[in-house]
């Protein structure tokens, strides 16, 4: 599913395209999402201008004029296309389409666990977004602060990366690649890291996502960037999805196991 980095790369394709422009006309497909934006609201969105685009965890949020907020989350396999109006050709999970002057932008989702809806101000998005933690790209924050957050909590690495409320954005893939990075063993208990290895944990994610994001993102299934181009980190992956690794001309195995449902690609003898 897209992550932080093809999330930040679909706004930052989007935003020269369409802050400043009005949208004329928004049309829904008959389908339902996981989260939808319901007909009181797609009435007041034609007429509005976009005010700017950014990111909250894995959240795309389009502010519109009078302070209000399409929220749009790509779930499992959505992503947003933009096309000029004389070269859209329609798909058949395109459920949301935003018409422009000139160009649309569409969300299209075929597995439908997406979110396209709206918060009528502020305080609905604070509200929103209150319990989610730090964004290692975007926030000012305290390592002390993660190592305590770490340090109370009783569960796995990996599981505890994938805690939304601890640090937000990253997915699956990227746990796996920042806790090899880390060279953290992904089954180890949160109270168990010293101050130090949760330093490290925190440069390795940060380092990991800095790295999808200049790529492009992961495209593995589904994600393209806006303008279909495809991410290539999937390229510089170390352990997901692999097993075995070269390093120092020496070969080390990696092991699949699986946490909380979700594939754990680590190293056992690098990993501690």
């Amino acid at each position: 599913m897209p992550e932080l980095p093809e999330v930040e790369t679909t706004i930052r394709y989007l935003t020269s395209k369409v802050n400043g422009k009005k949208i004329l006309l928004i049309k829904t497909s008959s389908k339902k999402l996981r989260k939808n934006l319901n007909h009181f609201q797609l009435n007041l969105i034609p007429g509005k201008k976009i005010q700017r685009v950014w990111r909250i965890a894995k959240y795309i949020i389009i502010e519109i004029q009078t302070q209000k907020y399409l929220v749009i989350h790509l779930g499992m396999s959505g992503r947003l296309k933009y096309f000029e109006i004389d070269k859209y050709l329609s798909e058949k999970h395109d459920h949301v389409i935003l018409t422009f002057d000139k160009f649309l932008v569409v969300f299209n989702d075929p597995r439908r666990f997406g979110m396209f809806f709206m918060l009528e101000n502020s305080a609905e998005l604070k509200i929103f977004f209150q319990h989610y933690g730090v964004d290692l790209l975007q926030d000012q924050y305290s390592n002390l602060k993660i190592f305590e957050k770490l340090k109370n909590k009783k569960v796995s690495l990996k599981q505890a990366l994938l805690d939304q409320s601890i640090l937000v954005g990253i997915g699956n893939i990227y746990a796996n690649e920042a806790l090899f990075h880390a060279r953290l063993d992904p089954r180890r208990l949160t109270n168990s890291l010293t101050k130090d290895e949760v330093l490290q944990l925190i440069k390795s994610c940060t380092h990991v996502l800095k790295l999808s994001l200049k790529n492009g993102g992961s495209s593995i299934n589904d994600y393209k960037s806006p303008d279909g181009t495809l991410g290539s980190f999937q390229n510089l992956f170390r352990v997901y999805q692999k097993s075995e690794i070269n390093i120092n001309k020496r070969t080390f195995l990696i092991k699949k196991i699986v946490q909380n449902g979700r594939s754990t690609f680590f190293s056992p003898a690098l990993q501690k």
